[in-house]
């Protein structure tokens, strides 16, 4: 992409990186890593390749800019799930569960 957007511009000024998948919504534990693996290779390594090759190039022309845009999921706070119990954390020590 870079290549080909120098070839036709003559220059790479600026970037802007925009991708993200999401799966079927689904508690952790039953989802498989297969699944995990497929939106981190998109979401995170596709982003990351598109600026290796925009940050070699501006580099090279000592100059540009790049943004990257991420979608609101990882902005806000899923419900927790009321499968099992949920506890305040804060505070919390598991050694005085046990009465040490």
């Amino acid at each position: 992409m870079v290549a080909q957007t120098v070839a036709a511009f003559g220059r790479l000024d600026a970037a802007y990186n925009n991708a993200g998948i999401q799966n079927v919504l689904a508690e952790t534990a039953d989802s498989p890593r297969d699944d995990y693996d497929r939106v981190m290779a998109i979401n995170l390594r596709g982003v990351w390749s598109c600026m290796k090759f925009e940050l070699q190039h501006m580099r090279t022309q000592g100059s540009g800019a790049i943004v990257n845009c991420s979608s609101l999921g990882g902005l806000i706070r899923r419900r927790p799930s009321r499968r099992l119990p949920c506890r305040q954390t804060r505070g919390h020590r598991p050694d005085q569960e046990r009465g040490s």
